[in-house]
């Protein structure tokens, strides 16, 4: 895959781009070049390394890409660091980029899953950085509750330590109209929302969700905590959450706009819901997640607007980080229902 990084740099707030999170597999050299020129990632990243990690530790990197954050942890004095990744090419760039900056014989690289994956010995510290921008859309949760039990000591630390995915209903009528016209922005040639669909198995754009810039301006109601993940072992991949949210201002009810939290260290929270481009609050790889609704809806202030908000797996996975959400739930004015809505990637 060869992305334009011009292109997806230069992005507009409410622009759709098909979701880089259904297409991980598929990410060559230049998106992981998009990700380590996303500022808010990296900036955050690289201090809560230089927090957390302390001379003599063991770090493992999971999911370690070109390597800059196992090299961080080097640059802070880890003893050694082993760094996985699935893909063999951009691990092979990691090992050169250690080598490069003489760390010869202080790390060990895997390819593979980490669930294949043994270690020689456990770690004091796992740094990963596969969340998705709702937190869980790339399977962090199995992954890292697998290498806890495995690869951590019991006094060992997880960067970030806690994730928390949020959701708000928002007014996005400039969002709604690209995905029903399938006018919607795209990495290459080779990714389409026709290609997307039909291996979601849907005929419906509305039934998947996408990568968008979403102001603030366009809240309809509060932010609320979807999933809290704390990272010890016990996250739950498959749940079912309900939310409540009392509309604050009236519009037109297109969706809702997801993003997540991270705590990276005790001074260090990573959070994508920014949305001012040019102060550069917003992140260039992430973006936001926009879960639509196939019929907009007019709200006024006061009615409640009730979301049960699933994850699941499929039932045939084609894939090794697929995963579906469904997002359903009805709006009340009066305590009388005016309105229902219901997606679902679930085939």
């Amino acid at each position: 895959m060869t992305l334009n990084t011009s292109l997806l740099s230069n992005y507009q707030s409410e622009e759709v781009w098909l979701p880089f999170s259904e297409s991980i597999l598929e990410w060559d050299i230049d998106f992981h070049e998009l990700m380590l020129g996303d500022r808010i990632r990296m900036v955050a990243y690289k201090n809560a390394i230089k927090e957390v990690v302390k001379p003599g530790m063991v770090v493992l990197d999971l999911g370690t890409g070109t390597g800059i954050l196992g090299l961080w942890a080097l640059q802070a004095g880890a003893k050694h660091l082993y760094a996985i990744d699935v893909n063999k090419d951009i691990l092979a760039i990691a090992s050169q980029n250690f080598e490069q900056n003489g760390f010869s014989g202080k790390f060990d690289v895997f390819h593979g899953m980490s669930y294949d994956i043994n270690l020689p010995t456990r770690v004091d510290l796992i740094i990963s950085e596969i969340m998705g921008n709702i937190a869980d859309n790339e399977d962090f949760v199995p992954i890292l509750t697998d290498a806890y039990n495995r690869f951590l000591k019991k006094s060992g630390i997880m960067l970030p330590s806690r994730v928390c995915s949020q959701l708000v209903p928002i007014n996005s009528p400039k969002a709604h109209q690209q995905v029903q016209s399938k006018k919607v922005k795209r990495i290459n040639a080779n990714y389409s929302i026709e290609k997307l669909l039909q291996r979601l198995a849907t005929k419906s754009p509305f039934d998947t969700y996408y990568d968008v810039i979403i102001p603030d301006t366009s809240y309809l109601s509060t932010p609320q905590v979807a999933k809290e993940f704390n990272m010890d072992g016990n996250d739950q991949a498959v749940y079912e959450t309900t939310l409540n949210f009392t509309v604050e201002v009236d519009g037109i009810f297109t969706g809702f706009k997801g993003s997540f939290a991270a705590s990276l260290s005790d001074s260090v929270t990573l959070d994508i819901s920014g949305s001012d481009i040019a102060s550069h609050t917003t992140s260039d790889s992430w973006k936001h997640c926009y879960l639509p609704v196939q019929t907009p809806v007019e709200v006024k202030h006061g009615d409640e607007i009730y979301l049960v908000f699933r994850r699941s797996y499929p039932q045939q996975r084609d894939s090794l980080f697929r995963q579906c959400y469904k997002w359903n739930g009805t709006i009340k004015r009066h305590g009388k229902i005016i309105n229902a809505f219901y997606q679902s990637m679930e085939s």
